[in-house]
């Protein structure tokens, strides 16, 4: 059974130069023109992640505190998804792939997004506030960094009027990798984070036992970054037999693929628990004990609990040569390429020296802002709409 997240429409296009070319200029043309048929509507918002594929990351946060907020009681909030029918519990929803989401997002006075809404087009709404969260993109190279990448390939600009940074190293590296003005970035840390610092153990009980690791079993969540080169595929490496053969004792592996990939749903047991389609991955991170990964954004997130992080990056320089790194990862963290030596590693380690050596260095570098990221998009959100 497949855990299917179809390459988006958009992505598909831009794997051709020129019908890229052609779908920008034509289609940005259009929705330019349309723009001039329609009035804004100064109570409307609009909120799409990560393309329309999920209810997840900062986008959601934002939104479930917004509909809590008396000051916003009064705007009607759509959601843009590529399928609408798998979110019921959300009043207004909208096809990402419709004329309708483009006479939304056009009119709307907000948009919030942690990727972008234009649809790989050019064009902004009649009078919107562009809100940009950031899904965690360091240490990998993203925006005009990576431009060579097909993924990435675009020709307009980003349009963000805020965009979000957990640290002033991050803050310098968004600006530069999106083209923005310094000025736009706000060091306020990530909405979707804040549940990292203020959750109870009460609530990560109720985590476990709703995942299922069971008492008295630590659990690895190994959760990797996707690859270029498989076309938005599943690379899925891990030995299970191996890390059950070395770890089975005392851990249980919680696997979670990349939000964009299509994956196979894997047949779970008494070690091995895919967790791939519980959408809200804060709660994975919170239930499990350590994290293994290679060079997703999940490793900043991770580090602001203080728990264990190591590294398994198997293919850096392939990895480095097809995507491109910002900096040397493996500087920061303990890591080993090989999973036999990373599960002994695991196995051996002095967890407490593991996160005071390693991880509370790594996040007073990289994180130096989190806890209270909601409160202040909220405000950044209303202050700037009045």
């Amino acid at each position: 059974m497949k855990n299917v997240i179809n390459m988006d429409i958009t992505t598909k296009i831009k794997r051709s130069k020129l019908l890229y070319y052609v779908y920008y200029y034509v289609m940005s043309g259009l929705v330019n023109l349309y723009k001039l048929f329609l009035k804004p509507d100064g109570k409307l918002m609009l909120f799409v992640c990560y393309g329309g594929r999920h209810y997840s990351d900062s986008t959601r946060v934002i939104y479930e505190a917004m509909l809590k907020d008396e000051r916003f009681k009064d705007y009607i909030i759509y959601w843009a998804f590529k399928n609408p029918e798998k979110y019921p519990f959300i009043p207004n929803t909208v096809n990402v792939n419709s004329l309708k989401y483009f006479n939304i997002a056009l009119r709307a006075r907000v948009w919030v997004t942690n990727v972008i809404v234009e649809r790989a087009l050019n064009f902004k709404g009649i009078n919107t506030y562009y809100m940009h969260t950031t899904h965690g993109v360091l240490c990998k190279l993203d925006g005009k960094d990576a431009i060579d990448s097909a993924n990435f390939r675009t020709l307009s600009t980003f349009k963000w009027d805020c965009c979000f940074a957990s640290s002033d190293i991050e803050k310098y590296v968004y600006a530069g990798m999106f083209g923005i003005p310094i000025g736009k970035m706000h060091v306020i840390g990530m909405p979707k984070n804040d549940i990292l610092v203020h959750y109870t153990e009460d609530y990560r009980s109720e985590l476990r036992k709703r995942i299922g690791i069971p008492e008295g079993k630590k659990a690895i969540l190994y959760a990797p970054t996707f690859r270029e080169e498989a076309n938005f595929k599943e690379v899925f490496d891990v030995d299970v037999n191996l890390w059950k053969q070395n770890l089975g004792d005392d851990y249980v592996l919680l696997y979670r693929a990349h939000p964009v990939i299509s994956s196979d749903t894997k047949q779970n047991n008494d070690f091995f628990i895919d967790v791939t389609n519980y959408e809200i991955v804060e709660d994975i991170m919170i239930a499990s004990d350590l994290l293994v990964s290679d060079y997703s954004g999940i490793i900043f997130d991770y580090c602001i609990m203080d728990k264990p992080i190591f590294l398994w990056p198997y293919d850096y320089d392939k990895y480095n040569a097809i995507r491109g790194l910002y900096f040397d990862i493996r500087k920061e963290l303990l890591y080993k390429e090989d999973q036999g030596e990373l599960t002994k590693v695991i196995k051996e380690a002095d967890f407490k020296k593991v996160v005071e050596e390693y991880v509370i260095p790594f996040k007073n570098k990289y994180e130096t802002e989190y806890g209270n990221a909601t409160s202040k998009a909220l405000d950044l959100i209303y202050n700037n709409i009045q």
